[in-house]
């Protein structure tokens, strides 16, 4: 009976560890964007590459800028966003959006992140 109190803390932490990696750590992987439904217009955040061999566009007048990613499979999404894109978006190698897949381009409300 000595050996229950250590048994039952060493259980706390490994359920404290669990919740943390499923619900609370950021993942690294680049996201899937097969996983999405252009008929689903709830708001996600995905973190995929930027394509930098694509144009980034940018019109203040109408509060949009036109870029494209790369998700895990090297298939190539349009994106329409914010026009407001943070210092050193041209430069980054991986960003994460939030927002929702169309038909034909994915309409990124915010851009959570650079990388």
């Amino acid at each position: 009976m000595k050996f229950t109190k250590p048994v039952v803390a060493i259980f706390i932490l490994f359920v404290i560890y669990v919740v943390y990696v499923l619900f609370i750590a950021e993942s690294k992987e680049i996201f899937d964007m097969t996983k999405l439904n252009p008929d689903d217009n709830k708001n996600v955040d995905v973190r995929v590459y930027l394509a930098k061999d694509k144009p980034i566009q940018i019109d203040a007048a109408q509060n949009v800028s036109v870029f494209y990613i790369k998700d895990k499979n090297n298939k190539i999404y349009k994106v329409q966003g914010p026009a407001d894109i943070p210092e050193g978006f041209h430069d980054a190698e991986i960003i994460v959006l939030r927002g929702h897949l169309h038909h034909d381009y994915f309409h990124a409300s915010s851009i959570v992140k650079i990388e």
